[in-house]
């Protein structure tokens, strides 16, 4: 189905201050260095995340390139910066949409579901309580972006300008493909992009 709201992908976007390691915060740059190295996207363990799945998940948007720089916008914890995900792919290794619910009690919730739930209560007062913006799909206990079995690339970096692509060539040659935010496009490596 083409429709200009609808994505063949989901996007990871790191946060503007992250937990690199335990008790030490860096930058989204650090972030994303960080899931290069590690070939792994970590999950959230934050409260809201870790009260269904103790774990955690790795969160991601389903939302077409178009709109990512509304999320950055109304979203200033997160940066144009991640990684981008074939969501067939995303599916089979277990990620699915999560499910906005009012209903906060874990032991509700299937185990193998409990990963998807995100608390939400639009009718709440004072204060309404409603993520479903976000179209938010998630994977238990985070992504490894290493999978032997999947011989096409169903990932790609995401950054916010071309002049980041030199250090990404550079520092990570096993990096073919990546998004550019600023130019709309994925930019594939070439040998004039390789020294």
């Amino acid at each position: 189905m083409s429709r200009s709201d609808l994505s063949h992908w989901v996007v990871h976007f790191v946060r503007t201050h992250n937990l690199i390691s335990p008790g030490r915060l860096g930058t989204a740059a650090d972030a994303l260095q960080s899931i290069f190295k590690e070939n792994f996207v970590r999950p959230s363990l934050q409260n809201h995340v870790t009260k269904y799945v103790p774990q955690g998940a790795a969160c991601f948007y389903d939302a077409p390139p178009a709109i990512w720089p509304e999320i950055m916008e109304t979203n200033n914890k997160r940066q144009p910066l991640g990684i981008i995900c074939h969501k067939h792919t995303f599916w089979w290794l277990g990620g699915r949409p999560v499910i906005y619910s009012e209903h906060q009690e874990p032991s509700i919730w299937p185990e193998s579901e409990r990963f998807r739930v995100v608390e939400t209560n639009p009718f709440r007062t004072p204060d309404p309580l409603d993520w479903t913006h976000e179209r938010e799909w998630r994977i238990k206990g985070g992504l490894s972006l290493i999978q032997p079995t999947i011989p096409n690339i169903w990932w790609w970096p995401v950054v916010p300008a071309e002049n980041w692509l030199p250090y990404l060539w550079e520092n990570y040659p096993g990096i073919t493909d990546v998004y550019v935010v600023e130019s709309k496009r994925v930019v594939q490596r070439s040998p004039q992009n390789v020294e």
